[in-house]
């Protein structure tokens, strides 16, 4: 960022931290958006997280970058208003990163650098009746 004036924000790889080999549910390695507006990231489809093996070792322009582990110019954010208190817990940073890139500015992941994330804020992920568990029991 230092070296682009054009980058607005960036995103680190994001691993979990209970699994460290694994991306986190929380932005993986940098997200964007299917043609029908639905999010997903880099190194998670669903709710099934990749093995980090270098596959996403490129720095290269994304759409949104995730709240859990987002760079970005304190300018920028102050002129663009912040997170939208509307989308509360979910969906704030892609409004951000969209309003970034009106403004002209990118967003790019950065993936020399890793954080390693805890996860399941303050609204876990629904299981869809499977147990969060990896013994593959269903709960009742």
């Amino acid at each position: 960022m230092e070296c682009n004036p054009s980058i607005g924000a960036c995103q680190p790889k994001i691993r979990m931290y209970a699994d460290r080999g694994l991306f986190e549910y929380a932005g993986a390695a940098g997200g964007w958006l299917d043609h029908l507006g639905y999010p997903f990231a880099k190194g998670r489809i669903f709710d099934v997280c990749e093995k980090d093996e270098g596959q996403y070792d490129k720095s290269e322009p994304i759409f949104w970058a995730s709240g859990a582990a987002m760079f970005i110019r304190a300018r920028l954010y102050h002129e663009l208003g912040g997170l939208d208190n509307y989308f509360f817990a979910h969906q704030e940073e892609i409004d951000l990163c969209w309003r970034l890139q009106l403004a002209g500015y990118k967003v790019y992941s950065c993936p020399k650098s890793t954080v390693f994330h805890v996860g399941e804020g303050p609204c876990p992920r629904a299981t869809n009746g499977r147990s969060s568990s990896t013994s593959g029991t269903t709960s009742s």
